[in-house]
């Protein structure tokens, strides 16, 4: 009972510690510097919406000033002293303050369509580098099979030798090709190592090997060309991100057209007078005195020529929103050919999985009666070797069809942006 139970206990932390193609795309979500960074500038895009949204509201201000002069003024006092307090109101300002702030807030809606683009790229990159390296396990499996083979007919042959049924060439022969082959089994490794890292450096953890699952089956549905055409202009960031940017752009000139209207402002103050430190009134002899005033003010201002400044201003935004506009009709593009590409790999790959699986049977076959031939010194070590040769195209052709499939289908993904 003890036993079963040590040994389901091991099965559970195994499984806990196994890395899948979800975690490790989540693992890179966390830990991407890049992301972080453009969460930043999203968090600064919207203190900058929270500074301009400031020109809706008042201002107030309070002063205090006092002078002492060497000499008395005509009131013959030498100290001066004025406590101001001072409300202003912006009463209509052409609809600057309108069409920046929302401007702005196109800027903001860019940035966090810019940080779902980085997001799905990322998500791509982590199921591309994993995919990668599970190709290259996968490969290096082939190739120290490879290895295996080879050893065994080398030892074959060793034995054929001694009973001099065979050419010491044709001992040689394998000899040679074995060596041929471990030098492709150390290729083999250094990719797994390369591709190991590549998404370590993703997910900042070590990977261990051992722990990767292979990611389930995932296919494609619905491969009509115009439904997932649609569906990707309807969903990539990238497009609304340039589309968000033209709209900034657009507020912009109409936040240059401002100059065009008259600008009001509404100012209120409140001064209290003194003739001593603590304002506490001043007296104008047989004139009086003050001790307070209240005064309210409009003003009505419009600027009659800037030196064609707003002309200028006005020339930019529109130049901008040309580009943009030329840059939405080119990402299109690049999204259609993006698909067709990844849709028409997608059937070359399922029919090269199909034709490798049936090619991998056959090889087999025709390595064992090869092998057997072989060592009834009915087939010579060439026919042995080339057996052995196509065996391992074989399997490297399935290797490769399966995972071009998975890496397609992870295309697809980032084409529509799932």
């Amino acid at each position: 009972m003890k036993n079963k139970l040590l040994l389901l206990s091991l099965i559970t932390v195994t499984n806990l510690m196994a890395l899948n193609m979800d975690e490790a795309v989540e693992k890179a979500l966390n830990s991407s510097h890049t992301l972080k960074s453009q969460e930043h500038k999203i968090g600064s895009s919207k203190a900058n919406e929270a500074l301009l949204g400031a020109s809706y509201r008042p201002t107030a201000s309070v002063g205090y000033s006092y002078a002492n002069r060497d000499f008395s003024n005509f009131m013959k006092t030498s100290e001066e002293s004025v406590f101001n307090v001072s409300v202003d109101y912006n009463l209509f300002n052409g609809f600057y303050d309108k069409y920046t702030l929302e401007s702005q807030k196109h800027q903001t809606a860019s940035q966090k369509w810019l940080l779902q683009s980085n997001i799905a790229d990322l998500k791509q990159l982590t199921r591309t580098r994993y995919l990668n390296l599970l190709q290259a396990l996968k490969s290096k499996t082939v190739q120290d099979e490879a290895v295996t083979l080879l050893e065994k007919q080398l030892q074959d042959s060793q034995n054929l030798l001694n009973q001099e049924m065979i050419a010491k060439s044709k001992y040689l022969k394998v000899k040679v090709e074995l060596q041929s082959t471990k030098q492709a089994q150390l290729q083999a490794s250094s990719s797994v190592t390369n591709a190991k890292n590549a998404l370590a450096s993703l997910i900042q953890e070590n990977i261990h090997l051992e722990e990767l699952q292979e990611p389930q089956a995932n296919h494609v549905v619905d491969t009509s060309f115009d439904n997932l055409y649609t569906k990707s202009l309807e969903k990539r960031s990238e497009l609304k991100y340039l589309e968000a940017l033209k709209k900034s752009q657009e507020s912009s000139i109409d936040a240059v057209n401002s100059v065009y209207y008259p600008k009001v402002g509404l100012a209120l103050d409140y001064n209290k007078y003194g003739d001593e430190v603590l304002p506490n009134g001043v007296s104008y002899g047989a004139l009086g005195s003050m001790e307070n005033e209240v005064v309210g003010s409009v003003n009505i201002s419009y600027d009659l020529y800037s030196g064609g400044k707003a002309n200028s201003q006005r020339m930019i935004h529109k130049s901008q929103v040309l580009s943009l506009t030329e840059d939405i009709e080119q990402t299109k593009r690049d999204i259609k050919l993006q698909l067709q590409q990844a849709l028409e790999q997608l059937k070359v790959s399922q029919g090269q999985i199909e034709v490798a699986q049936g090619s991998i049977v056959e090889a087999q076959e025709h390595y064992r009666i090869t092998n057997n031939r072989y060592k009834q010194q009915l087939d010579s070590t060439t026919d042995l070797l080339d057996a052995r040769l196509l065996l391992t195209t074989a399997q490297n052709n399935l290797t490769l069809a399966e995972y071009a499939y998975q890496q397609t289908v992870v295309d697809i993904e980032r084409v529509l942006e799932e």
